[in-house]
């Protein structure tokens, strides 16, 4: 009987272990998109980048919610992208915005896991904070792991991670 107990207790102690973090959200809202990110991948963008703003939804062109809504598919949120980028079995996020006072346009990666981790992934040193002409969509048909940024209407790079990083490749829009 000890040694049952033992033996469940063990089993239920590397469950514990081995929880699978929280995966970050975006959800529909009366003002666009919102994205929902658990503490410790906000925790890590804070360390990154501190006071990070992600686009408002607003803040976007209306001819590129329109370009973003046929290129996705329909209604989406523009200034962030949620998928499996490292292919580890949770949610990351790419995500493009600037903290208080920067004039550059940066897009953030935050990878999910034990321990989330956030690296820029590209800048655009000057952007129209009024008018933002680049966005995040998946791409159709592309491989598992990537995301496309697309400066509308002039060109787009679809990023993919692979070897630690996101690796960007430009595509005829």
């Amino acid at each position: 009987m000890k040694a049952t107990l033992c033996s469940l207790a063990l089993v239920l102690l590397a469950a514990a272990c081995t929880t699978k973090p929280d995966d970050p959200q975006l959800q529909f809202a009366t003002v666009g998109f919102v994205l929902q990110l658990p503490p410790a991948m906000q925790q890590a963008l804070d360390s990154l980048i501190p006071g990070f703003k992600t686009v408002r939804s607003g803040s976007f062109r209306s001819d590129v919610a329109q370009a973003a809504a046929s290129d996705g598919g329909g209604l989406q949120a523009m200034f962030a992208t949620v998928a499996d980028f490292d292919g580890d079995g949770t949610r990351d996020a790419v995500i493009e915005g600037a903290p208080p006072g920067d004039s550059a346009l940066t897009i953030v990666a935050i990878m999910n896991g034990a321990k989330p981790k956030a690296f820029v992934v590209a800048r655009y040193p000057v952007y129209d904070a009024d008018a933002v002409g680049l966005y995040l969509v998946q791409p159709t048909g592309s491989k598992a792991g990537s995301f496309k940024l697309v400066n509308y209407p002039d060109s787009s790079t679809i990023y993919q991670y692979t070897g630690g990083a996101f690796v960007g490749t430009k595509v005829a829009q």
